[in-house]
């Protein structure tokens, strides 16, 4: 029974948190007539707000959202803005703070510490990027699988898996995104906020968005990166775009169902990216195929070049492995 207990005052306090993206902001909000819930999406657990009663204001959903998250009876709702009047800055704002001190900057050139999660950005990231034929051998239902060609982009170049802030993940997530993205129930992850141009870049180097990949990349790990969702992915792509206009893009397309060793892909890092940047690279490889590069970095910010935010990994890499060519 005690274990009962804490399981479900477990589920409720994690349930408060925001289950989309957050624009943090503070204000009043007067109501008119709606309901609020913990997740917009589902519409969860509903309270009535009372006409005319002002709510201190935590925050929206993005920056030019349409949901505002606020303090209602001790608990952290989300509500349709159409349901009142936003007065940012307002005289019961929460913690009394004006709006422009809790507005999370969102771009890259303003970055802070402000814009880091609660346990701060991480000094040490991980670049992941996959041989997806190798990954389709032990995958082959997938829709990125089924649909894969020979003569499709991740046939012969490297495909983004994730940028992963180092010992962070799922953070100011809620725990319905967190379950949902354990259980790899992707397709109920929110949307993410990402331009044309990413979204159109994204289809091509990340075949596994077809699987949704791309949310939960960002729940498990891109809220920890302190960025927007377009940023990071912006950053991720163009690192993994200087890996496969690299030598090491060139040393995998050519051996293409031959064996090739750790030596010769930390070489041709090397050659790429200067002196020592092979010992950044952790192969991972999976029945005698390599499956994917780990490539161990600082923090890298928008506009930086693989080689130059390139740091020594840790752990250890497969001796050699096949570059395994697509088909089943």
């Amino acid at each position: 029974m005690r274990l009962i207990i804490i399981f479900l005052l477990c589920f409720f306090l994690l349930g408060q948190n925001p289950a989309f993206a957050f624009y943090k902001v503070s204000g009043d909000f007067t109501m008119n007539s709606c309901e609020a819930y913990t997740s917009f999406r589902k519409k969860t657990e509903p309270v009535t707000l009372e006409p005319g009663k002002i709510y201190p204001v935590l925050g929206l959903n993005k920056e030019s959202g349409d949901y505002i998250y606020l303090k209602v009876d001790g608990q952290s709702k989300w509500v349709n803005k159409n349901c009142g009047q936003f007065n940012p800055g307002g005289q019961s704002s929460y913690e009394n703070k004006s709006s422009d001190d809790n507005i999370v900057s969102r771009t890259e050139g303003n970055k802070t510490a402000a814009n880091c999660p609660d346990e701060g950005c991480a000094e040490e990231y991980v670049l992941a990027i996959s041989w997806q034929p190798s990954f389709c051998q032990t995958k082959q239902d997938k829709p990125e699988c089924i649909s894969q060609t020979a003569d499709r982009y991740d046939a012969t170049n490297f495909t983004l898996h994730g940028l992963w802030p180092d010992r962070l993940a799922y953070c100011g997530v809620s725990y319905e995104d967190i379950n949902d993205s354990k259980q790899r129930e992707w397709d109920d992850l929110p949307p993410l906020d990402l331009d044309e141009e990413t979204t159109s870049e994204l289809e091509i180097v990340m075949p596994g968005k077809q699987s949704y990949l791309h949310r939960h990349e960002w729940i498990k790990h891109g809220t920890c990166d302190g960025r927007d969702e377009d940023t990071y992915y912006d950053i991720s792509i163009d690192l993994l775009n200087d890996v496969n206009a690299s030598e090491v893009q060139d040393l995998f397309a050519e051996n293409i169902g031959k064996t090739i060793t750790r030596s010769r892909i930390e070489t041709a890092f090397d050659n790429s990216f200067g002196e020592g940047a092979g010992e950044s690279v952790k192969i991972r490889c999976k029945s005698g195929l390599i499956s994917e590069l780990q490539i161990k970095m600082r923090r890298p910010l928008a506009g930086e070049k693989l080689a130059d935010v390139l740091v020594p990994r840790t752990g250890s890499s497969c001796s050699s492995g096949i570059v395994d060519p697509v088909g089943f």
